[in-house]
């Protein structure tokens, strides 16, 4: 079982890192990242956008996967 959901894991991390990477090259990724860029220089703080949030999300589900599976030693 334990397998299984480590699998599950890395797969819909992929899918997350994939879905971010869609996202950035869309025309809505390139509009969310000039947003982000006009937001931080009105305010100074930090605006992440929406495919970064996927690849950090993705990235973490990717790595717990290969760690439940045993690909990456802890």
């Amino acid at each position: 079982m334990r397998a299984i959901l480590a699998l599950v894991a890395l797969v819909g991390g992929i899918c997350l890192i994939y879905m971010g990477y869609q996202r950035q090259r869309s025309f809505e990724g390139k509009a969310d990242n000039t947003f982000a860029r006009i937001g931080q220089k009105i305010d100074g703080g930090e605006h992440p956008t929406t495919h970064m949030k996927y690849y950090v999300a993705g990235a973490l589900l990717a790595i717990g996967g290969a760690v439940g599976l045993g690909l990456v030693k802890r």
